[in-house]
């Protein structure tokens, strides 16, 4: 990474503490009593709790002498009304603490549910339009509701660092995102053993969620060198380990590597920003209900190919960090090199299908072109090349149809 222009100004924000490695999950008891809790409860998913993932954090919150509860009924998808049903057991049981166990959508699930227990009216109140180039909600998020321990079991989204969170509007068809430095958890406890579970196409899945918002964050036109860092810190790290916790889901070094990686992406691309690809994976995943990191991972290289122009120093960096012998070659050489790398890899991890392969419709695809136009304004306007035209972006979805 070449920064040859140290003129500019940036604000970083990290998330407050992060306990990382494997047992890690058997130190949630002593972390909530030093938030002052009494009366936790663990929010999960049905299936997590039912083949046993909670039962280290419920012994470590017992044994603590915590009165503990769970909530298991969080969607997969998460929807306002699987959260409002959630804060209304948080409330039910007199709770002062949320235990978020499970991947992006619990742990985003979690946050909205301190955004409903610290402030009125509805969620839908304070999600952004992501219209146009003004992304300003109606409300402004202005209390903690509830300190979070986040307890990721996935390695991808970096929830468990960010202040953003994601929850379906089945009326309208469209995710809706909250946002407040306010909603970022207090303490992520970040153990790999809990994500040896997840079978290889849910690791590649979530791979490639950490894999793009590491490349998009890094390829973001504003000066950011912590984040710069980070990102492309990561990235090295993914291309390594990657393949190898696909491969081998009990490998428990690149469980670790992987977990690191993500949650360090989410400490970057939340200072950092994201680009077009995430645009395109949440209207996507809002009009198709595809995964969104297997979106992303089909995605990713023709919105790389998009911006190649604008961005070949920063594509040559990829390249090397991706293990690219790239000494003695032209800038753009290398840089069509790390296109090519991010190709293998996802070929490697068997995200190399199409869209239409996963049935995704003409109508679909006209669909999606047409709310990634009104909504792409701020993530174009910091991207290397940005959308001129409508054609630019359903050139972009033809490609990968």
């Amino acid at each position: 990474m070449d920064m040859t222009n140290w003129s500019g100004d940036f604000e970083f924000r990290s998330p407050a503490r992060i306990i990382f490695g494997a047992g890690t999950v058997e130190r949630v008891g002593e972390v909530a009593k030093s938030l002052g809790s009494k009366a936790p409860l663990i929010v999960t998913d049905p299936i997590l709790h039912e083949i046993g993932l909670t039962e280290g954090a419920e012994k470590s919150l017992t044994e603590a002498g915590l009165n503990v509860e769970v909530f298991s009924g969080i969607a997969t998808e998460p929807t306002l009304a699987s959260v409002e049903t959630a804060v209304e057991a948080f409330r039910a049981g007199d709770r002062d603490l949320i235990v978020a166990l499970g991947g992006g959508s619990t742990i985003d699930s979690s946050k909205s549910m301190s955004l409903l227990l610290g402030n009125e009216g509805k969620l839908t109140e304070y999600h952004q339009s992501r219209v146009g180039t003004d992304w300003t909600p109606p409300r402004r998020v202005e209390n903690r509701g509830a300190h979070i321990i986040s307890v990721p079991t996935t390695a991808g989204t970096g929830s468990e660092v960010t202040a953003g969170s994601g929850v379906f509007n089945p009326d309208t068809g469209i995710k809706g995102w909250a946002g407040d430095p306010i909603l970022r958890p207090s303490v992520a406890i970040c153990d790999p053993v809990l994500n040896a579970s997840m079978p290889p196409n849910v690791t590649a899945d979530t791979g490639a969620d950490a894999l793009s918002q590491a490349m998009e964050c890094y390829l973001v036109n504003r000066f950011k060198p912590t984040a710069d860092t980070l990102a492309i810190k990561a990235i090295e790290v993914i291309g390594k380990y990657l393949p190898k916790a696909f491969a081998n889901g009990q490998d428990i070094d690149a469980r670790s590597a992987m977990l690191w990686s993500a949650t360090t992406v989410g400490v970057a691309f939340g200072n950092g920003g994201l680009i077009h690809n995430h645009t395109y994976s949440e209207v996507l995943g809002d009009v198709t209900h595809l995964p969104h990191g297997r979106l992303l991972g089909i995605m990713l290289p023709f919105i790389l190919d998009f911006n190649f122009v604008g961005c070949q120093e920063k594509l040559a960096d990829i390249a090397r960090a991706l293990g690219e012998n790239v000494d003695g070659i032209s800038t753009r050489h290398a840089a069509e090199k790390g296109v090519a790398a991010v190709r293998r890899l996802m070929a490697d991890i068997e995200i190399d299908d199409k869209l239409s392969d996963r049935g995704v419709t003409e109508e679909q695809i006209q669909t999606v072109a047409e709310r990634v136009w009104a909504q792409h304004g701020p993530r174009s306007a910091l991207s290397p090349r940005g959308f001129r035209t409508f054609d630019d972006v359903m050139g972009l979805l033809r490609q990968a149809y």
